[in-house]
């Protein structure tokens, strides 16, 4: 159903699912995509066969121009030899010359995945709930020199469940963003809409996960401890270490109790899942794998299996500083 149609034309520029969805709920309403630039296809799995991007998709499936570049700033005149309205950016992955964003009537607008000016940068969904906030959201705000500092257009705001994982916030927080960004458009382009300025003093920066933010240590608070591994189960991903060899973390909770056991060590006491101990209560470990190993329910491992997690085994042995 087409809720709103301006006779404008667009370029889209973003490259993952959370940019195809904003860009196909565009499509859907109406609006003229003239184009869609992605970042450029790269080899994936084992076999490293080049896949489409998710927006380079959308673009062949709707019959859309896709340019792909490997640095977008070489091709400003082309770009701006589009002559579009508007363009408007969602989790592109390239820094974007003022050349470019200045260019259209409409300037450049981007959707952006937390509350400005908090969480500026390319991981505000993993950030934010490492930082065991309880509630996020979406901010549009138009694109300029600086990372996430444009003046805001609109905003939306997100729960976030005690249970939520990196994995189950992200969908919530892409329908969240494509519809605010359809809500929000009719009164933007007609200059209904007041900048608000954001307050530097407030920000903070959520940059990419490093492979050391992803390694799990247990001499802190099980909520923290709690927070940090859920805030990257699945993607990147969360890790320790067990007889000096990785295990994974892929469904956990957490409960909060006074006990006198070492941090990281492990306690089986039932067949669902298995405590590690933290400073004041335990992480619950229900789906795990062990280095070189698929993914296993606690309750499957226990059946038929060389057991390596058994109370007493402490994880970390020797690599916590």
């Amino acid at each position: 159903m087409v809720i709103y149609m301006e006779n404008i034309k667009i370029l889209f520029m973003g490259t993952t699912d959370y940019a195809a969805c904003i860009l196909n709920k565009l499509i859907d309403n109406g609006y003229d995509v003239i184009g869609i630039v992605s970042q450029p296809d790269r080899p994936q799995g084992r076999k490293k066969e080049l896949i489409p991007t998710y927006t380079k998709q959308v673009g062949l499936d709707r019959n859309i121009p896709v340019y792909a570049y490997e640095n977008i700033n070489d091709h400003i005149q082309e770009i701006n030899d589009l002559n579009v309205d508007l363009i408007i950016t969602c989790a592109y992955g390239q820094k974007i010359s003022v050349d470019i964003l200045n260019h259209p009537r409409l300037r450049a607008i981007n959707v952006h995945s937390s509350l400005l000016p908090k969480y500026r940068g390319g991981a505000p969904i993993h950030h934010a709930i490492i930082n065991g906030e309880k509630v996020t959201g979406n901010t549009i705000m138009y694109m300029e020199a600086g990372l996430d500092t444009g003046d805001i257009l609109a905003s939306s705001l997100v729960d976030i469940d005690i249970k939520d994982t990196v994995s189950t916030l992200y969908p919530k927080l892409m329908e969240d963003g494509a519809n605010l960004l359809i809500e929000m458009l009719p009164d933007f382009i007609q200059g209904k809409i007041n900048p608000i300025k954001q307050d530097d003093s407030k920000a903070c920066f959520a940059g990419n996960i490093t492979k050391e933010q992803e390694y799990i240590s247990f001499d802190r608070n099980v909520l923290e401890v709690y927070n940090h591994m859920r805030g990257l189960i699945n993607w990147p991903g969360c890790y320790a270490y067990l007889n000096q060899k990785k295990i994974k973390f892929h469904s956990i909770f957490f409960e909060e109790k006074v006990h006198n056991n070492d941090y990281g060590s492990i306690e089986v006491d039932n067949k669902e899942y298995f405590k590690i101990y933290c400073k004041d209560g335990y992480i619950k470990v229900y789906n795990f794998q062990l280095e070189g190993k698929k993914a296993v329910d606690f309750k499957d491992y226990l059946n038929g299996n060389k057991l390596e997690i058994e109370t007493g085994v402490r994880l970390n042995e020797g690599m916590d500083a």
